[in-house]
């Protein structure tokens, strides 16, 4: 290879790889700011039910997903097949219910416990904690748990994102931002554990695509997320086709993370499963059904207290004279007084479960096996 060439060729590999850099999107020592970019992170909704959506496994494998999630904690969701339950996952913030029809990873069952980040990695085959998946569904980030330092911003010209590094004393994380439509939006980030001060082993990486204002919150139209396989990284990617941002379940749950309410009957909630929306299960006795929970504030019908008899009017206490004496005769003796009117028993208050029944899987036809994550 002549000299000549060997410069030309390094000269158009400089061209290239610059051309790949991306450029600052502002003036040196003008970035964001960290507390800016970290308050991101939060969900940007209360509430989401997301009808229909794609899941691919791995580029190969796929499936219908279905799912509804509620700050701070909540979360239920299922893949189906051709009309068929595959795997169905509940969490709150009393625990897990699981509902597994496959006969891979354990054995097929019914699976219930405390809160744990296993049960995640049972629906989508990552292992991340139940609060993080649900910040990621409602717009936000999932970070670390506090306290955490920050390590460290920075601009990264190879990817184009705003980093920056956050660490605890258990893992090290990535969070990764971008401009969308002229405001910054989280868009990924990586978490490793930690070694000393160095990144460990890699856990996992997430990536937004196609973020685009939806309502009053920007969200992307596909989430891929990835963690290390034998040969190669495991990833898993939702494509999203239709959300609604202000579920019915939500405001019958009373606030975006409240307690009480049931998840209804009928088509009007949002949870119908008839239909080709991925939640249906091809049986009757799947739990999907919601049970009718009690509500509080009922008419009581009757159970009010009647007021208590009124006293005698005041101008029958006026003293009239007497015809012998025309001198008062004081104060007729009073008559006896009425007995009171018997009170009924108090009404004992409805029992309200604190976790709204959509939120709740029961085992149907499917065995019990106890805690998958003990």
């Amino acid at each position: 290879m002549s000299r000549a060439f060997r410069i030309a060729l390094l000269a158009t590999s400089l061209i290239v790889v610059e051309g790949c850099a991306h450029k600052r999107p502002y003036k040196l020592g003008q970035g964001p700011e960290q507390d800016d970019l970290l308050a991101l992170t939060k969900p940007q909704i209360d509430a989401i039910q997301v009808s229909s959506a794609k899941v691919v496994l791995n580029r190969a494998q796929r499936g219908n997903l279905a799912f509804i999630a509620q700050t701070p904690g909540r979360f239920r969701g299922g893949v189906t097949f051709n009309g068929s339950e595959l795997v169905t996952l509940a969490f709150h913030e009393e625990g897990y219910e699981l509902r597994y029809k496959l006969d891979e990873a354990f054995a097929p069952g019914y699976y219930k416990g405390p809160p744990d980040g296993c049960a995640v990695e049972a629906l989508l085959g990552i292992s991340m904690q139940t609060d993080s998946l649900v910040a990621l569904m409602l717009g936000g980030a999932p970070v670390i748990d506090a306290p955490y330092e920050v390590m460290g911003q920075k601009w990264s010209r190879k990817r184009g994102w705003e980093l920056v590094l956050l660490r605890n004393d258990k893992y090290i994380q990535e969070l990764r931002f971008d401009i969308v439509d002229g405001s910054w939006q989280f868009v990924g980030g990586e978490m490793w554990e930690r070694n000393g001060d160095e990144k460990g082993r890699r856990l996992w990486e997430v990536e937004h695509r196609s973020l685009a204002g939806e309502g009053a919150a920007v969200l992307p139209e596909r989430t891929r997320v990835s963690t290390p396989g034998r040969r190669r990284d495991n990833l898993v990617t939702i494509i999203y086709k239709e959300r609604n941002l202000d579920p019915a379940f939500a405001k019958q749950s009373g606030d975006g993370g409240g307690d009480g309410g049931d998840g209804g009957e009928g088509g009007d909630d949002g949870w119908d499963d008839a239909g080709d929306d991925g939640w249906d299960d091809g049986g009757g006795d799947d739990g999907w059904e919601n049970e009718p929970g009690s509500e509080a504030g009922a008419e009581d019908g009757g159970w009010e207290n009647d007021p208590a008899p009124e006293a005698a009017a005041d101008d029958a206490w006026e003293n009239e004279p007497t015809p012998e004496t025309g001198e008062a005769s004081g104060p007729p003796e009073p008559a006896p007084e009425a007995a009171p009117a018997p009170k009924p028993e108090p009404k004992p208050e409805p029992t309200e479960r604190t976790i709204p029944e959509v939120f709740h899987l029961v085992p149907g036809a499917l065995q019990e096996r106890g805690d998958l994550c003990r």
